[in-house]
């Protein structure tokens, strides 16, 4: 994103419009105006869409790679990244009641790298990747993710893209309930390493006693549950 200083009235109204806080007013210049940190700016669009400029000051630059690959982690008008050609992304988490994705003894884990406020850089998602790579983790093939990655058996990332911004990635994979804990355990220590934040979703068939056996497994490993749940009853078909 860009402000056209001809047009821009330093009034800051965009500034809380800005998901990573890049919009700034120069110092020491009594006639600057607005400006967007470049190297911060994700390329989410909200300051532009929330049309709270006065004068029409902000516009979306033409972008050039590797920066283009910025809003398709940022605004959610831009779609998914398209992958690679022929792979076909896996199925929905949230729909396993039509899809049947999640089989018995199996957990499907999406890591959410970055946040509003924060946002992130592919070098920080590259980190967890490797990590989890590993401990034997196998990438959702398919996956916006998984078709930036130069060797998804490494987690190893695209170098071109590693210092480019995004809001935030998700990272999705399905593992055994007996490899889980190893999982996790490296996501403990790799929380260490990142300069950023993520969270971790986990999804699995619920016991027929209605024991839900990730609990116990992420409890072992360091994790707290939060009391937030999407459930699906079995009314689908998969």
């Amino acid at each position: 994103m860009k402000i056209d200083k001809e047009k821009c009235i330093a009034c800051k109204t965009c500034y809380p419009y800005c998901t990573v806080g890049a919009i700034f007013l120069p110092k020491g210049d009594e006639n600057a105006k607005s400006e967007v940190d470049q190297d911060l700016c994700v390329e989410c669009g909200e300051c532009f869409r929330s049309g709270v400029c006065p004068t029409d000051a902000i516009f979306m630059p033409e972008l050039e790679w590797p920066r283009e690959i910025r809003p398709y982690f940022a605004n959610p008008y831009a779609g998914h990244w398209h992958g690679k050609e022929g792979a076909k992304p896996p199925p929905e988490i949230k729909l396993n009641d039509i899809t049947g994705r999640i089989q018995e003894g199996m957990t499907a884990v999406v890591i959410e790298v970055g946040r509003p406020g924060i946002g992130t850089t592919f070098r920080e998602v590259q980190k967890v990747c490797l990590a989890l790579a590993e401990v034997g983790v196998v990438f959702d093939p398919g996956g916006p993710l998984t078709s930036l990655m130069e060797d998804p058996r490494s987690g190893k990332i695209r170098e071109d893209i590693l210092d480019e911004r995004c809001l935030h990635v998700f990272i999705h994979f399905s593992v055994s309930d007996a490899n889980l804990g190893d999982s996790l355990k490296a996501l403990r220590e790799v929380s260490q390493q990142v300069e950023t934040v993520f969270s971790v979703g986990l999804s699995n068939r619920v016991g027929e006693d209605g024991s839900i056996p990730t609990l116990g497994i992420a409890g072992e490993a360091g994790f707290s549950a939060l009391p937030h749940t999407k459930t699906n009853v079995g009314l689908g078909r998969p």
